[in-house]
C-alpha cells in the first residue's frame, strides 16, 4: 500500500512538472531546446512532450546527447550516415527549426576546492578548463565521425555531417537564430514605439497648453468662487 501511494505521488509530481514545462515552452517568442538520448530517430519521448507546446517543431531545436558513446556501438559507416544524417526527422518534422545536433562532454565537474578528494581526472579548476575539454571533446568526435563515414560513396556526401557535430556549431546556430528573431521583433516594436512616443508628444503639449493658460488672476478668480460655493453651502446647511 505504502509502494503504491509513493508511486502515484511520483506520477503526480511528474505530470505536474511536465505540465508546467510545456505551459513555459508555449511562449511564442522561445526556441526550444530538445534534448534527445536517442538511437532510434524513429521514436522519440521526448519530441512528443515538446510538440505539445510546439506540434510542428517550427521553434525547436532537436539535440542529441552522449555522441562519444553512440558511436562505437553502430557496425558500420552506412550505420553512422544513417544516425547523423536523420533523414527520418525531416520527413517527420519538416518544419522544424533545426538539427539534429550531436553532442558530447566530458566528464566530470568544475571544482575550485583545493581540498576536493574527487579524481584528479574528473574534476575541473576552472570554467575555462572545463570549455577547453569541451573543444577537444568535440574535435575527437568529428575526427571519429569523418573517420567512419569518408570512404562512403553511392551519392552521399559525408562532409556534410561534420557540421552538425559539435556543441561550437550548436552554439553557432542557435546565436544566429536569436539573432534573427531579435531583428524580427524590433521591425515589429519601432513603429509601436514611434506611434506611443507621437502620442505622449501630444499629451504633453495638451498639459503644457494647459499650463501656460493658467494665469495668477484665473487662480483668484477660481479660489473666490469656490469659497463663494462652499460658504453658500454651509450656510444652507445651518438653516
Amino acid at each position: 500500500g505504502g509502494a503504491n501511494m509513493q508511486q502515484r505521488a511520483l506520477q503526480a509530481a511528474a505530470k505536474e512538472a511536465e505540465r508546467l514545462v510545456v505551459s513555459k515552452m508555449k511562449c511564442p517568442d522561445y526556441i526550444i531546446l530538445c534534448v534527445e538520448d536517442t538511437m532510434d530517430w524513429k521514436h522519440g519521448i521526448t519530441r512528443e512532450v515538446v510538440q505539445k507546446a510546439d506540434p510542428d517543431l517550427s521553434r525547436t531545436v532537436i539535440v542529441n546527447t552522449k555522441l562519444d558513446t553512440k558511436l562505437p556501438q553502430f557496425g558500420s559507416p552506412k550505420d553512422v550516415m544513417d544516425f547523423i544524417g536523420a533523414k527520418i526527422t525531416d520527413q517527420l518534422s519538416p518544419h522544424k527549426l533545426g538539427g539534429p545536433f550531436y553532442t558530447s562532454v566530458p566528464s566530470g565537474r568544475v571544482s575550485r576546492d583545493a581540498n576536493d578528494d574527487d579524481d584528479d581526472d574528473t574534476r575541473f579548476e576552472d570554467d575555462d578548463e572545463f570549455v577547453a575539454a569541451c573543444a577537444e571533446k568535440e574535435d575527437s568526435d568529428r575526427e571519429q565521425v569523418w573517420n567512419r563515414v569518408k570512404r562512403m560513396k553511392n551519392g552521399q556526401n559525408p562532409k556534410a555531417l561534420l557540421p552538425k557535430v559539435g556543441i561550437s556549431r550548436l552554439r553557432g546556430f542557435l546565436e544566429r537564430r536569436v539573432d534573427e528573431c531579435y531583428r524580427r521583433n524590433v521591425a515589429k516594436i519601432v513603429p509601436l514605439l514611434k506611434a506611443e512616443y507621437i502620442s505622449a508628444e501630444r499629451r504633453l503639449k495638451a498639459c503644457q497648453k494647459e499650463l501656460d493658460a493658467i494665469s495668477l488672476e484665473r487662480l483668484k478668480d477660481n479660489a473666490d468662487a469656490f469659497c463663494d460655493d462652499f460658504c453658500k453651502a454651509l450656510k444652507d446647511t445651518i438653516q
